[in-house]
Protein backbone atom coordinates (compact mmCIF):
# COMPACT_ATOMS: atom_id res chain seq x y z
CA UNK A 1 0.00 0.00 0.00
CA UNK A 2 2.82 2.66 0.68
CA UNK A 3 4.34 2.50 -2.97
CA UNK A 4 0.62 3.34 -4.44
CA UNK A 5 0.61 6.06 -1.79
CA UNK A 6 4.14 7.44 -2.65
CA UNK A 7 2.86 7.12 -6.53
CA UNK A 8 0.24 9.18 -6.14
CA UNK A 9 1.97 11.96 -4.15
CA UNK A 10 4.53 11.57 -7.13
CA UNK A 11 1.72 11.87 -9.84
CA UNK A 12 0.51 15.09 -7.81
CA UNK A 13 3.77 16.89 -7.27
CA UNK A 14 4.52 15.77 -10.85
CA UNK A 15 1.03 17.66 -12.18
CA UNK A 16 1.60 20.37 -10.04
CA UNK A 17 5.19 21.14 -11.62
CA UNK A 18 3.74 21.16 -15.40
CA UNK A 19 0.56 22.78 -14.70
CA UNK A 20 3.01 25.95 -12.71
CA UNK A 21 5.30 25.99 -15.94
CA UNK A 22 2.61 26.10 -18.83
CA UNK A 23 2.51 29.31 -20.62
CA UNK A 24 -0.14 31.76 -18.81
CA UNK A 25 -1.96 33.95 -21.12
CA UNK A 26 -4.88 36.15 -20.58
CA UNK A 27 -6.89 39.48 -21.63
CA UNK A 28 -6.40 42.71 -20.03
CA UNK A 29 -7.96 46.10 -20.53
CA UNK A 30 -5.75 48.08 -22.96
CA UNK A 31 -5.15 50.72 -19.97
CA UNK A 32 -3.06 48.02 -18.47
CA UNK A 33 -0.67 48.12 -21.09
CA UNK A 34 2.83 49.57 -20.17
CA UNK A 35 2.92 53.28 -20.20
CA UNK A 36 5.50 52.69 -23.02
CA UNK A 37 3.45 50.97 -24.78
CA UNK A 38 0.64 53.36 -24.75
CA UNK A 39 2.98 55.82 -25.87
CA UNK A 40 4.19 54.11 -28.43
CA UNK A 41 0.95 53.24 -30.08
CA UNK A 42 -0.84 56.94 -29.72
CA UNK A 43 2.63 58.27 -31.48
CA UNK A 44 2.93 55.82 -34.42
CA UNK A 45 -0.77 54.58 -34.74
CA UNK A 46 -2.55 57.46 -33.94
CA UNK A 47 -6.37 57.15 -33.88
CA UNK A 48 -6.75 53.64 -34.51
CA UNK A 49 -8.14 52.10 -31.47
CA UNK A 50 -6.44 49.02 -29.09
CA UNK A 51 -9.72 46.57 -29.71
CA UNK A 52 -7.95 43.92 -27.43
CA UNK A 53 -4.98 43.23 -24.79
CA UNK A 54 -3.12 40.31 -23.79
CA UNK A 55 -0.43 40.02 -21.17
CA UNK A 56 1.17 36.76 -21.65
CA UNK A 57 3.72 34.63 -19.46
CA UNK A 58 6.07 32.96 -21.31
CA UNK A 59 8.69 30.47 -19.43
CA UNK A 60 9.04 33.18 -16.79
CA UNK A 61 9.15 36.01 -19.25
CA UNK A 62 6.26 38.82 -19.27
CA UNK A 63 4.97 39.81 -22.73
CA UNK A 64 1.92 42.19 -23.35
CA UNK A 65 0.37 41.89 -27.12
CA UNK A 66 -2.25 45.08 -28.46
CA UNK A 67 -4.36 43.84 -31.30
CA UNK A 68 -5.64 47.59 -32.93
CA UNK A 69 -8.43 48.32 -35.42
CA UNK A 70 -6.80 47.92 -38.49
CA UNK A 71 -5.09 44.65 -37.79
CA UNK A 72 -1.73 45.67 -36.62
CA UNK A 73 -0.79 43.32 -33.73
CA UNK A 74 2.08 44.87 -31.32
CA UNK A 75 4.22 42.36 -28.60
CA UNK A 76 5.93 44.44 -25.92
CA UNK A 77 8.13 43.00 -23.50
CA UNK A 78 7.52 43.34 -19.99
CA UNK A 79 8.67 47.61 -19.78
CA UNK A 80 6.32 48.69 -22.88
CA UNK A 81 9.31 48.50 -25.68
CA UNK A 82 8.15 47.03 -29.08
CA UNK A 83 9.29 43.10 -29.73
CA UNK A 84 7.18 42.65 -33.07
CA UNK A 85 4.64 44.84 -34.91
CA UNK A 86 2.71 43.03 -37.67
CA UNK A 87 0.56 45.46 -39.63
CA UNK A 88 -1.11 42.52 -41.46
CA UNK A 89 -2.90 45.08 -44.07
CA UNK A 90 -0.89 48.19 -43.85
CA UNK A 91 2.64 49.35 -44.21
CA UNK A 92 4.67 49.54 -41.04
CA UNK A 93 5.50 52.95 -40.11
CA UNK A 94 8.32 53.93 -41.10
CA UNK A 95 9.65 56.04 -38.34
CA UNK A 96 9.31 52.37 -36.41
CA UNK A 97 12.87 51.26 -38.43
CA UNK A 98 16.05 52.42 -37.91
CA UNK A 99 16.87 54.90 -40.67
CA UNK A 100 19.46 52.39 -42.00
CA UNK A 101 16.76 49.96 -42.53
CA UNK A 102 14.19 52.77 -44.35
CA UNK A 103 16.97 53.93 -46.13
CA UNK A 104 17.93 49.97 -47.81
CA UNK A 105 14.41 49.34 -48.02
CA UNK A 106 13.76 52.57 -50.46
CA UNK A 107 17.00 52.18 -52.40
CA UNK A 108 16.57 48.16 -52.68
CA UNK A 109 12.95 47.27 -52.51
CA UNK A 110 11.13 50.37 -54.34
CA UNK A 111 7.86 48.50 -55.21
CA UNK A 112 7.32 46.39 -51.58
CA UNK A 113 5.32 47.29 -48.57
CA UNK A 114 7.37 46.69 -45.08
CA UNK A 115 3.94 44.67 -43.21
CA UNK A 116 6.24 43.64 -40.46
CA UNK A 117 9.26 44.02 -38.24
CA UNK A 118 10.90 41.80 -35.18
CA UNK A 119 13.97 42.69 -32.71
CA UNK A 120 15.67 39.56 -32.80
CA UNK A 121 19.08 39.08 -30.87
CA UNK A 122 21.76 41.11 -33.01
CA UNK A 123 19.23 42.88 -34.68
CA UNK A 124 16.11 43.05 -36.92
CA UNK A 125 13.83 40.90 -39.15
CA UNK A 126 11.48 43.04 -41.72
CA UNK A 127 8.48 41.37 -43.95
CA UNK A 128 7.99 43.09 -46.96
CA UNK A 129 5.45 42.46 -49.47
CA UNK A 130 5.45 43.21 -53.31
CA UNK A 131 2.86 45.65 -54.29
CA UNK A 132 2.27 43.99 -57.55
CA UNK A 133 2.62 40.26 -57.60
CA UNK A 134 2.04 39.10 -53.34
CA UNK A 135 5.90 37.61 -53.38
CA UNK A 136 7.15 38.20 -49.65
CA UNK A 137 10.40 38.04 -48.39
CA UNK A 138 11.86 38.38 -45.08
CA UNK A 139 15.22 40.30 -44.98
CA UNK A 140 17.59 40.26 -42.17
CA UNK A 141 19.46 43.13 -40.64
CA UNK A 142 22.22 43.27 -37.65
CA UNK A 143 21.29 46.19 -34.74
CA UNK A 144 23.29 48.63 -36.49
CA UNK A 145 20.66 47.87 -39.53
CA UNK A 146 23.43 46.76 -42.26
CA UNK A 147 21.52 44.70 -43.93
CA UNK A 148 22.91 40.81 -43.96
CA UNK A 149 20.35 38.22 -45.79
CA UNK A 150 16.76 37.80 -47.05
CA UNK A 151 14.40 34.89 -47.37
CA UNK A 152 11.49 34.06 -49.58
CA UNK A 153 8.20 33.31 -47.85
CA UNK A 154 6.47 30.95 -49.36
Amino acid sequence: MKPKFLLAIFSLFASLFLLSSCDDERDINPSKLPDAAQSFISQYFPGIEVTRAEKEKDDGKKEYKAFLSNGTEITFDTNGSWISVDCTFSAVPSAIMPTAISQHLAANYPDATPVGIDRRLGGYEVSIVYTNGGISKDLMYNSDGTFFGEEMDY
